[in-house]
Parts: structure tokens; C-alpha cells; sequence
């Protein structure tokens, strides 16, 4: 008797800050719990998603919608604002706990620098090692890919495509589909060697033998 399949658990977790395009809605997982980030509660209207979960030390949600999300019904995780783990690394992490298999984490982008890289430095957090995450940040779509478990990209072909290190140093990295492909490279994180690829065939295929990679799509929803 063939073995059962893992059965996947998706979460969509919504951040606060800018506006997510809402075209993004038509791009996300159906059945997923929703997981508002602090003011993602009101980003995730935006995308005409209704939260189950809220998380967060609640600085920056709109006191309405504060109490809008408690009257919901929706569970309430509020946490001090005295906190070392930011409002993106406690979404993450409810959603891992819960069991969710394959998350998406969905961001406006905005002009705050140190929170785009704050949710990117959290996507490669070592404890969703078994997680398949995903990012839509402004018009970018990111996918991470960990040792052993390669990943399949759909992207049209001629659309730009950059794969970096995200943590360390990543060996044995393997891209396929792509203009410049890589066999067993060597990339580390300091280095750009990898931006601005094009896509020739698709799906892409990118696989590592140890650390972890970011693929990032710059133009997956369209220019600004």
C-alpha cells in the first residue's frame, strides 16, 4: 500500500504598513487560516480577506479595528510592545505551531527599509525549515528554497528572476529555466552574482545542497 500524502495547511499571513495590491488576492491559497499581523487586520480588508487570527502588539492597528476584530470572533494574540520578536516573526511563528505546511506572507512594501528586510531576514528562519514560504512584498513575489526540498517556479518566460543566499553561504545550488544556469555553485550572501536573471523556460527549477536561497521575482504582479 502506497504511503498517505502529507496533507498541506495553508496560512496567509497579512502585514501591516502599505497596502497590499489587491490584485494579489487572486494569487493566494483558498482554505488558508488568516493570520493579521497588527495593522494587517485593515490591509487584509483591503484584499477582501477576513482574518480568523490577529497577532501582534497592537502599536500601529486602527482602534476600530481593534474592536472590530474582537467582536468577530477572531482569536486575539496580543503581546507587549517590549518585545524582542517583531509582529512578522510572531505570525510566523502562531502559523508554524498550528501546523501549517505551506505559508504565504503578504506585504505592501512601503518606504520603511528596515521592515522589508526585517520580514526578509524572517522568512529564512531556521524553525520553518519545514514550511514551504512564500512573499508577495509591493510587486515582488519571493520564494525560499531549503537543502533537499527544491522548488518549482512558474514565471513567464523573458520575466527577470534573482536567486541570493539568505543566510550564509549556500552550496551546491542548482537553477534551471533561466538564461545563466547554475550547477553545484557556490553563492554567498555578500554577493550579487545572481540578479537580474531571465527566464527561458518554465517552470524554473532551483534546489540546494546546504543553506537556503531566496528567488525573488521583482515583477511578478507588473510595474508600479
Amino acid at each position: 500500500m502506497a504511503p498517505a500524502k502529507a496533507t498541506k495547511k495553508f496560512a496567509v499571513i497579512i502585514l501591516g504598513g502599505a497596502e497590499p495590491r489587491p490584485e494579489i488576492a487572486e494569487f493566494l491559497p483558498v482554505d488558508a487560516v488568516i493570520v493579521a499581523a497588527d495593522s494587517g487586520w485593515g490591509n487584509a480588508q483591503v484584499l477582501g480577506l477576513s482574518p480568523t487570527v490577529l497577532i501582534g502588539d497592537m502599536d500601529s492597528i486602527l482602534a476600530a479595528d481593534l474592536v472590530r476584530a474582537r467582536q468577530s470572533g477572531a482569536t486575539v494574540l496580543e503581546f507587549s510592545t517590549d518585545k524582542d520578536a517583531t509582529d512578522t516573526e510572531l505570525a510566523l511563528t502562531h502559523a508554524q505551531s498550528i501546523g501549517c505546511t505551506d505559508i504565504v506572507v503578504v506585504s505592501g512594501g512601503g518606504d520603511r527599509l528596515d521592515h522589508v528586510l526585517g520580514v526578509i531576514q524572517a522568512l529564512g528562519r531556521e524553525s520553518l525549515s519545514l514550511c514551504n514560504v512564500t512573499a508577495y512584498i509591493g510587486v515582488s513575489r519571493l520564494t525560499v528554497v531549503r537543502a533537499g526540498s527544491p522548488v518549482y517556479i512558474d514565471a513567464p518566460v523573458e520575466s527577470l528572476l534573482s536567486i541570493f543566499a539568505l543566510s550564509g553561504t549556500a552550496t551546491g545550488v542548482s537553477l534551471r529555466g533561466t538564461k545563466w544556469q547554475l550547477d553545484s555553485a557556490t553563492l554567498s550572501q555578500h554577493e550579487s552574482r545572481g540578479v537580474s536573471n531571465i527566464v527561458t523556460s518554465s517552470p524554473v527549477e532551483a534546489s540546494v545542497t546546504n543553506g537556503t536561497l531566496l528567488i525573488v521575482q521583482p515583477q511578478a504582479l507588473g510595474d508600479l
